[in-house]
């Protein structure tokens, strides 16, 4: 787990028609990229698929499991895995035919884990110039049929990233007709603002003060903050679980020619040393 914590907050309009998440994900994606080792176009989307995860697993299911995937099928994969304890992690796979980008060909797809286990998943796919915020806004509106004002950036200092953030502004609904009027302001107040990184430098990072930036004129009220951070799921316990669902012959293959089979994590690259005793059955 890292020693820094990013951090997300959650606001209302005092009316209840619509909210604002806002986070800042710098360390978070900061310590993913720094794991994955992508190229400089792909840690850019990178950084802000870190950032969707955890944004839209605070929107849509803050309680459960929630996976960004941008997906090329000639070029690669870009993942974010948000989990409910913040543990977050990312993983590139990159087929060597160009940059993993958005585009014709390209699908944004989000899978969430539900009450009971079931996973429910929703693709897009993604138009030519969008950024990542565009892209989540589009599966929003199409997929989830969510009224959604998405935007994401961050800023590299050479080869570090020195921000990722970003924030959803969320129609709610209500039982009163949709308050459109609200929403067009707030669209206009949003289009007049700088660019998300230059809006939370101007900031000082404080959520709270991007927050008044946004409202402007609108009253609003905290909900509440929830922390996430850089960590990976993988452990000896899971591998060996994991190894255990192949077949015997598959197993046998794996450990003919070793008494300890090395198993790497792609996601966090730790190193988990399987006893082959442990895979064999009696």
């Amino acid at each position: 787990m890292s020693a820094h914590t990013d951090r997300a907050l959650r606001t209302m309009c005092d009316e209840g028609n619509f909210r604002i998440l806002i986070a800042n994900a710098t360390d978070t994606a900061a310590k993913i990229i720094d794991a994955q080792k992508p190229d400089e176009d792909t840690a850019k989307i990178l950084a802000d698929i870190v950032t969707a995860s955890i944004l839209l697993r605070l929107t849509m299911s803050p309680d459960y499991r929630l996976q960004v995937i941008l997906q090329n099928r000639s070029r690669g994969t870009i993942l974010s895995d948000s989990h409910p304890d913040g543990n977050t992690r990312g993983l590139v796979q990159s087929l060597g035919r160009g940059p993993i980008d958005t585009g014709a060909s390209t699908y944004l797809s989000v899978h969430r884990s539900l009450f009971g286990g079931d996973i429910h998943q929703g693709v897009v796919e993604t138009g030519e110039g969008q950024s990542v915020a565009d892209a989540v806004s589009g599966y929003l509106h199409r997929s989830e049929q969510i009224t959604s004002v998405v935007d994401m950036g961050n800023h590299f200092d050479g080869e570090e990233l020195t921000f990722a953030g970003g924030y959803i502004v969320q129609l709610l609904p209500t039982d009163d007709d949709v308050d459109h009027a609200t929403l067009a302001l707030m669209t206009a107040r949003l289009q007049n603002l700088p660019d998300v990184p230059k809006l939370f430098a101007s900031c000082d990072g404080s959520l709270d003060t991007v927050a008044e930036e946004l409202f402007g004129p609108i009253d609003f009220k905290p909900l509440g903050t929830d922390d996430f951070h850089y960590g990976c799921t993988c452990s000896p316990e899971r591998v060996l679980t994991a190894l255990q669902t192949l077949s015997d012959a598959d197993i046998e293959e794996l450990i003919a020619d070793d008494d300890t089979l090395h198993v790497d994590c792609d996601y966090c690259g730790a190193v988990h040393d399987i006893e082959a005793a442990a895979l064999r059955r009696s």
